[in-house]
């Protein structure tokens, strides 16, 4: 049960209704996580802008952005985004084999060496960004992905983790997910 519940439109004030059809244009849906940060107008617009910046074009394929996704809402232990990103990661073309050996990426063949890169620097990020390993880590990153791509990463990675424990936190309730999304 949701800690609070969800702003519907019909008792929103225009202001939020504006952030609503923002995002509705944009996603076809306006996820329970913003309309339970509704109760904050504050904080709404902002994040609003933000999350459909980031869930919009970058740098990344579409791919490999699912992957580093899926991959913190798992570490975060979100079951709301992983199974989100667990449909988007498979309609980007993860395999459901793929999509469970995350898990044990290290030792699996059903990545390259990219692929495993993007998932080892989730992982990092989220337990330990000041530990990361130094030169060698960094310069297989350098070495697979412009340094557009890994800043574009680790964004992901740190504004998911915020969405994450957003969720986590208030017990915000999934959402279903569009047809249209990905």
């Amino acid at each position: 049960m949701p800690r609070y519940l969800p702003v519907q439109r019909d008792a929103a004030y225009d202001e939020i209704k504006e952030v609503y059809s923002t995002v509705e244009r944009e996603l076809s849906i306006v996820p329970n996580y913003l309309k339970t940060l509704a109760h904050s107008p504050h904080y709404l617009k902002p994040v609003a802008e933000l999350y459909l910046k980031v869930n919009g074009e970058c740098g990344l394929s579409e791919k490999l952005k699912q992957l580093v996704i899926l991959k913190t809402c798992k570490l975060d232990r979100c079951k709301v985004t992983v199974q989100w990103h667990k449909d988007l990661a498979a309609r980007a073309g993860w395999s459901d084999e793929q999509i469970e050996a995350m898990d044990s990426f290290h030792d699996s063949d059903l990545f390259n060496h990219y692929e495993k890169d993007a998932l080892a620097l989730a992982g990092y990020v989220l337990k330990s960004p000041d530990d990361i390993p130094e030169a060698a880590f960094w310069t297989t990153l350098d070495n697979h992905f412009t340094s557009d791509q890994v800043v574009e990463m680790i964004t992901l990675i740190g504004f998911y983790n915020m969405v994450n424990r957003f969720l986590l936190a208030i017990e915000v309730a999934p959402d279903p997910i569009p047809v249209e999304s990905v």
